[in-house]
């Protein structure tokens, strides 16, 4: 393998003691690195290396680390770390503000990993901020599916009170019609004016067939 290049005495030591030096010794170093250092280190690691050490890190450090590198660098590591540490590192991001980090990561999980994810990040205020800057808003869709159409309706009014009409309209679009009507029936008025129009145009106007009838009732006359 070729020796890597641009690293600092620090890192290429880390590189070199990677077999020989006890694994106590390796993490002060790759602490001492600092966070943006260990990210440039973490693609030129064997994998079964970098996932030891990463086992060992502070959830806090790790965090950090993530924000300055490219899941799909060490996209191998990453599958192979348990969804209990996606969790931490998750939770970390959210206190941290780094919503983008916590999305790009989050995209290259399954659905089902997703869905573990917001069920343990728990804060509907930061799951919207994480939708934000998600690319693939059919993986946040799929995930959010067999959710409780009480957290979809709180979930819901949040993205409101973000200015997040889209995020709301793309999560309980892609919901079987009735899915839909049985949240819309627990939401506020002020939401439902905001959200209904877009909800029935997605659905070119199916959905008005499944609202409950004191919802039906709003509705404006159809032209014939």
């Amino acid at each position: 393998m070729p020796k890597p290049t641009g690293l600092s005495v620090g890192q290429r030591l880390l590189l070199a003691s990677q077999a020989l030096a006890p694994l106590a010794v390796k993490l002060a170093l790759v602490q001492q690195l600092g966070a943006e250092r260990a990210a440039q280190l973490a693609p030129h690691m064997p994998s079964g290396h970098l996932r030891e050490l990463i086992l060992g890190l502070p959830t806090a450090f790790v965090a950090q680390v993530t924000r300055h590198l490219d899941p799909r660098r060490v996209l191998d590591t990453y599958l192979s770390l348990p969804d209990s540490l996606h969790l931490e590192v998750a939770r970390q991001l959210c206190a941290d503000g780094a919503f983008a980090t916590a999305a790009r990561y989050a995209e290259c999980l399954s659905a089902q990993q997703v869905k573990v994810l917001i069920f343990g990040i728990n804060d509907v205020d930061h799951v919207v901020q994480i939708a934000r800057h998600i690319q693939d808003m059919a993986l946040i869709c799929q995930s959010l599916r067999t959710f409780s159409s009480g957290y979809l309706g709180k979930l819901t009014e949040a993205a409101l009170a973000d200015d997040n009409l889209a995020v709301a309209v793309q999560v309980l679009g892609g919901l079987p019609l009735p899915r839909q009507a049985d949240v819309c029936a627990g939401l506020r008025p002020a939401t439902l004016r905001l959200l209904l129009p877009s909800l029935l145009d997605a659905s070119e106007q199916a959905l008005a067939e499944h609202l409950p009838a004191r919802l039906r009732e709003r509705l404006p006359a159809q032209p014939v």
